[in-house]
């Protein structure tokens, strides 16, 4: 892949009908720009499917995707010559020997590197160091030395380091595809500056039919959710290409440049980078594991789409914490479908005869706002209320956990009598704003819940996770540490509401 770090190249670009504008593309982040300009009048309200298309000036063909103009179109002169310009940003620029036009199913695998993509895999056999006495060293690297047809001289402190050349840590058989995790080695000939080996940890997804750039990039952004969650934080998209059917035959690579670089990657988390043994699932220590749990997870991604996104969102602001998160974190267990938490349930006798009596009762009535609120409420019983899907997403943890979450049922119920009260005004059992440790506690409570009985149902085994030791770098081991102490500062605070409200006049 080139280089795409301080990326300023001109080229020739063509914007709709518009072909042969000048432009200077500039990679810069969300700076990231297409500078055009021309002494014929153009445009960039033609583009319809946001792409330009053009090629650099060292016949690098490039494709912009999601392109927004930012500035003009627009027009100068010098008293006697005039010039036209806009401005243009890309979401996606996309690097090759070829075009690749929006909606065209045309890509067939998706490869990318995280910023923890070394912790996540963290393959610590594919790498080491061979450790023998001096004439086994001396040995090997003579016989080394031998088939290249040279002598070597062995000192006394010989180092031999080595790649097990196994490039696959991973692959799994999902929904979409293929996904595999595999090390991506760069490396330099040993020379007398030494000897230079790098890599990076690649996911990659072999599709199991082509499809387009869009829809390429929604996979990736379902990978990175699931990413995320392993590695306890946001993950940015470090590198990416595609491969498109070439032209020629076979296939024909593309780099992509990512503008925003995955919405709000790296979101603060006090700058600890995660343990990779704290993690929750083991890719490279328990690969068959990690790739069954990773399998049903994708297969569930369609279903929990919506409630997924939420969480993400929730969970990237990490240590930052405020009312909105925990609404929003309360919220995503009300959007999820009814294949995973109630949607009804069963009224008695009693409460049926009660509300028939008193949907008769109010429907005699004028019609008000008062009168239609209570028939709605009415009519919305028997239906599953937000604390009784939140409850069974707990009852999955606790089954899977056991012992380590006592009274799990009173902290997610009290979580959101507090959504309740900053959504709907509801009484509260405590001053939030006094208390607002307990805020937080909820908003973790049911981030945890969340993640974790969907995982749980992916075949994660949280109950041998809670009994390993940890160092506390990720969001589920610090929030069972502490969970006993928040439990019991909850109740005591529970318990003072309680009695000050019984001394109240």
């Amino acid at each position: 892949m080139q280089s795409l770090e301080d990326f300023r190249k001109s080229g020739v670009f063509t914007v709709g009908s518009t072909p042969g504008l000048a432009g200077d593309l500039v990679l810069d982040g969300e700076g990231t720009s297409l500078d055009l300009h021309s002494k014929e009048f153009f445009t960039t309200a033609e583009l319809l499917d946001g792409c330009i298309l053009g090629a650099l000036h060292d016949l690098t063909k490039v494709s912009l995707h999601g392109c927004i103009t930012t500035e003009g179109p627009g027009r100068g002169d010098n008293g006697t010559e005039e010039y036209h310009f806009s401005k243009v940003f890309p979401h996606f620029v996309l690097f090759g020997r070829q075009h690749l036009k929006p909606g065209l199913a045309e890509v067939t695998d998706v490869g990318f590197s995280v910023s923890d993509g070394h912790v996540i895999f963290n393959d610590l056999a594919a790498f080491g160091q061979v450790t023998r006495n001096r004439q086994e060293h001396m040995e090997l690297v003579a016989k080394a030395e031998l088939e290249h047809g040279r002598q070597l001289s062995v000192g006394d402190h010989p180092l031999l380091f080595y790649f097990s050349g196994k490039h696959e840590i991973l692959s799994a058989k999902t929904a979409v595809g293929i996904v595999s995790a595999t090390h991506a080695l760069s490396y330099s000939f040993p020379g007398p500056r030494g000897i230079k080996v790098e890599n990076k940890v690649r996911v990659n997804i072999e599709f199991d039919a082509p499809i387009d750039f869009n829809g390429a990039i929604r996979q990736v952004l379902m990978l990175l959710r699931f990413l995320e969650i392993v590695a306890g934080r946001k993950q940015r998209v470090e590198q990416m290409n595609i491969l498109i059917a070439s032209e020629g035959g076979g296939h024909c690579p593309l780099d992509v440049y990512w503008s925003m670089n995955s919405p709000g990657a790296q979101s603060s988390d006090g700058g600890r980078s995660p343990n990779s043994y704290d993690l929750p699932i083991q890719a490279a220590r328990e690969p068959a594991a990690f790739s069954a749990i990773l399998t049903r997870w994708v297969d569930r991604d369609a279903e929990l789409l919506a409630s997924r996104v939420r969480f993400s969102t929730a969970f990237g602001h990490q240590r930052s914490y405020n009312v909105d998160r925990l609404v929003g974190a309360a919220n995503m267990f009300d959007i999820l479908p009814s294949s995973i938490v109630p949607s009804n349930v069963q009224l008695t006798p009693e409460m049926e005869d009660a509300r028939a009596k008193a949907r008769s009762l109010f429907k005699d009535l004028p019609i008000s706002p008062e009168r239609d609120s209570v028939l709605g409420v009415l009519g919305r019983l028997g239906q599953a209320s937000l604390k009784q899907k939140v409850r069974s997403r707990a009852a999955v943890v606790t089954r899977g956990v056991g012992a380590k979450f006592p009274e799990l049922e009173l902290v997610v119920d009290e979580a959101v009598n507090c959504r309740n009260h900053f959504v709907h005004g509801s009484g509260t059992r405590m001053d939030y704003e006094e208390n607002f440790d307990q805020v937080t506690f909820f908003t973790d409570t049911l981030e945890f819940v969340f993640a974790a009985s969907d995982l749980i149902e992916c075949g994660w085994n949280a109950a041998l996770w809670s009994q390993k030791m940890s160092s506390l770098s990720h969001p589920f081991d610090r929030f069972l540490n502490s969970y006993g102490a928040a439990l019991e500062e909850l109740k005591r605070v529970l318990h003072a509401s309680k009695q000050r409200s019984k001394q109240a006049p």
